[in-house]
């Protein structure tokens, strides 16, 4: 379909479903030019996505991954998108999605959001979807308000925390590798795969499982199941987007537990922005200083190896006081702040059909 005729049939301001798998490049370019301005509303300084690289994620999604996405166009630039995402292999919590809504500054407060969000929960309710997450950050307007007139329901508060390491606290680094508990424990390094090896593999995700004790508010959901399938395939999404990353893992000398962990990665087109994915410590584990040892060895590493990277960015929930007190210590700040929050999808779809059909409306 020629560009012309793909723009023409996207000026009509009723919500449009899209398959980013099957949808005209025109069409996904509006997308890409959408996204990239409301990445740059949070990270002004950060590069943009390039298009290739939005384009491949676009196209391939992840196994086992179900998306739906809705659209308001007018002429020549999108104006709001819905959209939704799971896992359709998820045996834990098989009804939840992930949520997202987004409106241009410019149409706030003009009933978009409200549309696009109908549009989407009349979608995927019938595909079994009960529940939803999604996040609002403070700077960007509108977000808390909308959430509360869905009724969403309060999760908690968390931050994306950045260590520049020209602010870095190397003297805490120093400490925690001459403090490490080398005697009783030692580390592992997998980059970028992980080996074939069933043990190794099963070890890795029962470590994983350690994530299930982080802070989590009020969100309700089950604890999540991390299995071999789900590691070799995430690896393998990794490498074909070109994302690479480093698991430094900590394995107890007299047991073979792995009893903590961190990660690392990165993406070719943002080569001095690391990402801390995720670092945990086994309960019964706690109290060797592991936490920071490992913290403290991957950035050891990465100022040798990744000369590039000048700072680390990490998720954290507000409560989780014992990672944060790590993490100031080591020099990291407070970037950006986000709130968690619930979505029942029927309560939701209540009130935006009787804010649809009503005459007047506008949120």
């Amino acid at each position: 379909m020629a560009r012309e005729a793909v723009l023409a049939m996207l000026m009509s301001m009723t919500p449009q479903l899209v398959d980013p798998q099957t949808a005209p490049e025109a069409e996904l370019w509006l997308h890409h030019e959408f996204w990239n301005a409301r990445r740059a509303e949070v990270l002004p300084d950060d590069p943009p996505i390039p298009w290739e690289e939005r384009l491949k994620w676009m196209r391939e999604p992840a196994e086992h991954t179900a998306i739906r996405v809705f659209a308001i166009y007018d002429q020549q630039q999108v104006l709001g998108i819905a959209s939704a995402d799971w896992r359709t292999n998820d045996t834990e919590n098989p009804d939840f999605a992930w949520c997202e809504v987004m409106v241009a500054p410019s149409h706030l407060r003009r009933g978009l959001g409200s549309r696009l969000t109908h549009a989407l929960f009349e979608e995927i309710l019938p595909l079994g979807r009960k529940k939803m997450f999604t996040q609002t950050m403070s700077n960007r307007a509108g977000g808390k308000p909308f959430a509360e007139m869905l009724g969403a329901k309060f999760g908690q508060e968390e931050h994306t925390n950045q260590l520049l390491f020209s602010e870095m606290n190397r003297a805490y680094v120093q400490h925690s590798l001459e403090k490490a508990p080398t005697s009783e424990y030692e580390l592992l390094w997998f980059d970028g795969e992980y080996p074939d090896d069933e043990e190794v593999l099963q070890k890795l995700c029962d470590m994983f499982a350690i994530m299930n004790t982080a802070p989590r508010g009020d969100l309700e959901f089950n604890d999540w199941k991390v299995t071999p399938e789900k590691l070799r395939q995430e690896a393998l999404e990794a490498k074909k987007h070109n994302q690479e990353w480093w698991l430094c893992v900590a394995k107890h000398r007299q047991t073979g537990h792995f009893a903590g962990f961190t990660e690392t990665g990165w993406h070719h087109n943002r080569p001095n922005i690391a990402g801390q994915y995720g670092t945990g410590v086994d309960p019964s584990h706690r109290g060797h200083g592991l936490g920071a040892w490992l913290k403290a060895v991957m950035i050891e590493r990465i100022l040798r190896d990744r000369p590039s990277v000048d700072r680390i960015r990490t998720g954290n929930a507000d409560s989780n006081v014992p990672m944060l007190k790590i993490n100031h210590s080591l020099g990291f700040k407070p970037f950006l702040d986000r709130t968690e929050w619930q979505i029942d999808i029927h309560k939701s779809l209540e009130i935006l059909r009787a804010k649809v059909l009503s005459p007047a409306w506008s949120v």
